[in-house]
């Protein structure tokens, strides 16, 4: 008899979450299945019910962190406030969520790597998704809020421009809260110097 699938999806998250802290812990080429299986509490046979490699692991908790952010920038892309409090939230959401999950562990650079190297798919597609919800609001923005034409842009290369400019500050960064503050004022920065209207019009107090 074939156990009810809520069990299997239960099963899944519990292997997922002790995947995500070690990973975290000891990089991706130092972990292995039997580690997995010690941090999760269970047997190293219940993991492959679930998935057939490491890879697959770390493919499916990459998934997972990418549904997440996306989830939460279509949220905070319908938030009530001004474009640029839309575009913050969205930023945070995105990049920030990012910033805590994989750089605060000691083994980013190869957390990074194996990202790019065995889901670069999932990676592009997400990416992509997350670029329309950006220019989605930079469009409707466009209508009245924002003029993005004396500076040569369309939504389009708006949204490239602010995608680009937030991944780049991520070097810059001290820290995760710092990334975040970074993001914050870049959004804002960017939204004043677009605003057909007067700054303080549009652009609301930052946030803490």
């Amino acid at each position: 008899m074939n156990r009810p699938r809520g069990d299997a999806e239960a099963r899944r998250a519990v292997i997922l979450d002790a995947a995500l802290r070690v990973f975290g812990q000891y990089g991706y080429r130092r972990t292995s299945i039997d580690d997995i299986a010690r941090e999760a509490g269970i047997g190293k046979g219940t993991i492959y019910l679930s998935f057939a490699s490491k890879e697959e692991v770390f493919q499916a908790l990459s998934q997972r962190l990418s549904q997440r952010m996306l989830a939460d920038a279509e949220a905070a892309r319908h938030r009530l406030g001004t474009t640029a409090d839309k575009l913050a939230a969205m930023n945070t959401a995105w990049f920030g969520t990012y910033a805590d999950t994989i750089r605060r562990s000691p083994h980013a650079a190869e957390l990074l790597d194996a990202k790019h190297r065995l889901s670069a798919d999932l990676v592009a597609d997400a990416a992509s998704h997350y670029k329309r919800l950006v220019r989605d609001v930079l469009a409707e923005a466009a209508a009245g809020e924002l003029d993005l034409e004396p500076a040569g842009l369309t939504a389009d290369t708006a949204a490239e421009l602010l995608i680009a400019s937030a991944r780049g500050l991520q070097s810059s960064a001290t820290s995760p809260a710092a990334y975040r503050r970074y993001l914050n004022a870049l959004v804002r920065v960017m939204v004043a110097g677009l605003s057909s209207r007067h700054p303080s019009d549009v652009v609301s107090r930052p946030q803490a």
